[in-house]
């Protein structure tokens, strides 16, 4: 079993690139720069998406583990719930989003423009932010968010939007392959991340996961009833802030909360986060 883990872990950032790019591909295949061009001039929908993802989110995580923390244990084993959930809750932003938008019927071309400004949004606010909810001394690595922003969200959907632009006729033969790839890689993606990290899940315990569940849960009721806007902003908002940029949160706590175990606890929500989303962009699909 340890041999199958390593070689899942080997996969991870493969499939994880090829569900990315799919992803945004086929979003570049289905959407025209006028399309974003227009919803740029909406800026309600992404005011929103903003200060949920940069405020509401953390909020609600610091909330509901310092609400709890007594019932966690130790201080110290309550502190790294805490700083786990809110450390991932803080980097929004995740290109992942565009999928859970695209299996709910939500707004492609909104979803990029918000994406975008997310992103954005989370490189400037982040650092003033973090020190409101995380103890110590949280360094943003801002340099790796645009290059993520670059990598995976502006080299893919750009692809995209020039192959549906220059070959509309091959784009549209094509978008059927390219969303079975997204979505069979998605599938990988569960895969890989999931069964090597179930003894996370379990050393984290039953509690603390349901725990994870009811902030998943929160944040999405909040941002979906809180939207002001149609069904389609209120989809699109929801799903796109559902996926956190897991990648960048690792990455700050690794440097800056060295001295926590955090890293079970964060895989744990992560993989709680996953399990939400697929669920529940099927259901808003029915939602008109």
């Amino acid at each position: 079993m340890e041999q199958v883990n390593q070689v899942l872990v080997s996969m991870q950032p493969y499939v994880l690139l090829v569900f990315v790019y799919a992803t945004m591909i086929a979003v570049g295949f289905t959407t025209t720069t006028k399309q974003l061009g227009v919803a740029f001039r909406r800026p309600i929908p992404m005011i929103l998406c903003v200060i949920f993802n940069i405020l509401v989110a953390p909020l609600i995580a610091a909330l509901v583990t310092n609400g709890l923390a007594d019932s966690l244990g130790g201080k110290a084993e309550a502190t790294t719930i805490i700083i786990a959930a809110v450390l991932i809750n803080l980097f929004a932003g995740a290109p992942a989003g565009m999928k859970n938008v695209q299996l709910g019927g939500g707004n492609g071309a909104n979803a990029v423009a918000m994406l975008v400004v997310l992103s954005m949004a989370v490189v400037i606010c982040t650092p003033f932010t973090a020190p409101l909810f995380l103890p110590g001394d949280v360094t943003i690595p801002v340099s790796k968010i645009v290059w993520t922003l670059i990598i995976l969200v502006v080299i893919p959907l750009g692809i995209g939007l020039a192959l549906n632009s220059w070959k509309p006729t091959f784009t549209k033969k094509a978008l059927k392959s390219i969303n079975e790839t997204s979505s069979i890689s998605m599938i990988l993606v569960l895969i890989c991340f999931m069964l090597p990290n179930l003894q996370s899940v379990f050393d984290t315990g039953f509690y603390v996961v349901c725990i994870f569940v009811l902030i998943v849960f929160a944040n999405f009721g909040i941002t979906y009833f809180g939207t002001i806007g149609t069904i389609q902003d209120k989809k699109t908002v929801s799903l796109l802030s559902m996926s956190k940029n897991f990648g960048v949160a690792l990455s700050v706590a690794t440097a800056a909360f060295a001295s926590y175990d955090i890293i079970p606890a964060m895989m744990t929500y992560a993989i709680v986060m996953m399990l939400a989303c697929l669920p529940i962009s099927l259901f808003l699909k029915h939602i008109k």
